[in-house]
């Protein structure tokens, strides 16, 4: 049953019309020209912007809620709106997306700080002062659970069908184009931050401290501290019927399964 519903799901899915979930400090204001004409480098694309998706009413986006109660009920979609669309998603490196975060947080370019921000004062504090935070709630994302929690639906459930890597995002979006025959079009980098090689952000103990809280999600893209780019993982560019079948991720609880066996560490 399992085999016939996999080619059922491959017929019906259109592979030339394409949703695009933004991860925020992914590359995503890129990818769709958010700050020039909205014309994405990636043509027959659906932009998502920062959505979540659910399998019910009223499942609020985790990366909003409790803060934002407002774009937590509107920055979702039900998983059977996009289960005709090849999704695609893109993730980076958590050492290096800490950095990034910190310098959007604390406003270290300028001409985007937004001393509103609730991690304003924690990112200006000290680096190892807001990765400490972070680390240490569940409350406000990001948090010691999943950054790239919006690969999977709330049920648990892998909906990325594509995933880049933002170390490797040209070379993925010339695949990614060739493979649903859609046209990629470069355009300038957007959004750029003001920051340094993240690996001199970082003490040993803090270094440490990345790989004992997210130490699940490095491992399934397979990264590490020393190599900006992944080298292997389980969860890279097309993913196959096979792997998404093996592989949830439950952020209510937490839970990260593969293979139907709980993973606590990697």
């Amino acid at each position: 049953m399992r085999i016939f519903w996999a080619v059922v799901r491959k017929i019906t899915k259109d592979f030339n019309k394409m949703a695009y979930i933004h991860i925020p400090k992914t590359g995503g204001s890129y990818l769709g020209q958010l700050e020039s004409d909205l014309k994405s480098v990636i043509s027959s694309t659906y932009f998502l912007g920062h959505t979540y998706v659910v399998d019910k009413a009223g499942v609020p986006n985790p990366i909003y809620y409790p803060r934002d109660l407002k774009h937590s009920k509107k920055n979702v979609i039900l998983l059977r709106a996009i289960e005709r669309y090849l999704v695609v998603s893109t993730v980076r490196n958590i050492f290096d997306w800490l950095v990034s975060y910190a310098g959007h947080a604390g406003g270290w370019n300028s001409r985007y700080r937004d001393i509103e921000h609730y991690d304003f004062e924690a990112a200006n504090k000290s680096f190892d002062f807001l990765v400490k935070t972070i680390a240490n709630r569940e409350d406000l994302w990001p948090n010691r659970k999943f950054i790239h929690c919006q690969l999977f639906c709330n049920n648990g459930q892998l909906v990325s069908d594509w995933i880049n890597r933002m170390e490797t995002l040209d070379d993925d979006l010339v695949a990614l184009a060739a493979m649903a025959e859609v046209t990629h079009n470069p355009r300038p980098k957007q959004r750029v931050g003001n920051r340094r090689d993240y690996r001199k952000y970082y003490t040993d103990s803090l270094v440490e401290l990345v790989y004992e809280t997210w130490g699940r999600e490095l491992k399934l893209f397979g990264y590490d501290f020393e190599n900006p780019e992944s080298s292997s993982g389980l969860l890279s560019r097309e993913i196959d019927t096979k792997t998404k079948e093996s592989i949830w991720y439950f952020w209510s609880d937490d839970q990260l399964s593969v293979n139907g066996e709980l993973v606590s560490s990697f």
